[in-house]
């Protein structure tokens, strides 16, 4: 097969393909399998589901069914396909092409594909195989992660187009929301929103939590209704041209208690003290600290029990991870990352106040500009 140049394929893409073909040679892989949309959509700027992907030195094939076949004729015509035949498992074809190309070591990203797949795909190349070596599968952990961490200029400007469509659209909803509304009509009135402002979908479940429900961080909205003096917490991103954007808003509705009020206080003031704090070289968990020190200070350590945030992009949880559990790493101009603190009370009401932060040359930029006062987020 010609080889792909920089003359059949888009710039960005090309870069693409040379940052991870670059990384194959240092880790002497020949070759590396795609098995997500979002690593698809890295080298292809487009994503198909039940598709896989394989990137060689010199060569990507895109390997699906019928069902895709005419969005990847027309999506990715520099590519190579292999149409799966109505017979022919993923694992038939995948270890066909890469007996094909006469591969030796073939990485894969083993966090992300199924363990039952790879043994499959193994199986099969033993079977199919001639020669007394066939290709080998390696476990590669966050291999493609690494690579899409630092976002190019058309990455960024993605980001920025599905974080306004997510605000435009909160915007939309926010004046119908009153006491008596249920979780589960804002949670849809905001769906319905962002998809009316062309995003494909939202970039996550919307989270909706009222009163005691919105201190359980990763809660799932329900036929709850708003009550009046009570916190409300909106998590919500939409996802536009395949990237993703990932924001949370706590609102007052009506009065809250005193001590509510100085909860959301402290939580923007951690979030500002780590904001400030970010800049290129900046350890992930240094800038986690910014906000947990002042959290800390406070007396409400054990209540904010999560990291600081992550990365963005083609998924909503890519790598950097702001936490003091994760493996630390500086952070470097062109990452997006969330940052996202909260403090959350049971039985009472949590807080968390979640903006998108780009990392810049000489410090960082906040992409999202909703007000996040306390006055500001104050519901009648």
């Amino acid at each position: 097969m010609k080889p792909l140049s920089a003359a059949r394929l888009p710039a960005h893409i090309f870069t693409r393909h040379a940052r991870v073909r670059l990384a194959l040679e240092q880790e002497k892989i020949d070759a590396i399998l795609l098995t997500t949309p979002a690593d698809l959509g890295y080298v292809t700027g487009n994503a198909w589901e039940d598709t896989f992907g394989l990137l060689t030195l010199d060569s990507l094939t895109l390997i699906s069914d019928f069902r895709y076949e005419t969005e990847l004729r027309a999506e990715a015509a520099w590519a190579r396909l292999h149409i799966r035949g109505s017979k022919e498992t993923m694992a038939d074809a995948v270890a066909a092409e890469l007996i094909r190309h006469k591969l030796g070591r073939v990485g894969f990203e083993s966090n992300f594909t199924p363990h039952g797949t790879a043994q499959s795909i193994a199986a099969k190349l033993k079977e199919k195989s001639r020669r007394s070596q066939p290709p080998k599968l390696v476990p590669l952990t966050d291999f493609m992660v690494n690579r899409r961490k630092v976002k190019d200029a058309i990455e960024i400007e993605a980001i920025r187009r599905a974080i306004a469509v997510a605000q435009d659209a909160y915007l939309a909803v926010r004046p119908t929301v009153k006491p008596g509304s249920t979780e589960n009509e804002i949670a849809g009135r905001m769906e319905y929103e962002m998809r009316r402002r062309g995003a494909s979908s939202g970039s996550f479940e919307t989270n909706v939590g009222s009163g005691p429900a919105s201190a359980l961080p990763h809660y799932r909205p329900r036929e709850t209704p708003v009550l009046a003096n009570q916190l409300l917490l909106f998590d919500w991103g939409a996802r536009v041209g395949h990237y993703c954007s990932d924001i949370t808003r706590t609102h007052a509705v009506g009065r809250v208690s005193p001590k509510l009020k100085e909860v959301y206080k402290l939580v923007l003031e951690a979030q500002l003290a780590a904001i400030a704090a970010i800049r290129p070289g900046l350890s992930t968990r240094a800038a986690d600290k910014a906000a947990r020190d002042v959290i800390d200070a406070a007396g409400y350590g054990k209540q904010f029990g999560h990291g600081l945030g992550h990365g963005i992009g083609l998924a909503i949880h890519e790598l950097p991870r702001l936490s003091r559990s994760a493996k630390p790493e500086p952070l470097e101009p062109g990452m997006v990352v969330t940052v996202e603190p909260g403090i959350y009370l049971a039985g009472e009401g949590g807080v968390r106040i979640e903006d998108d932060v780009l990392v810049t040359a000489t410090g960082c930029e906040v992409l999202t500009t909703l007000d996040k006062s306390f006055e500001g987020c104050h519901l009648e």
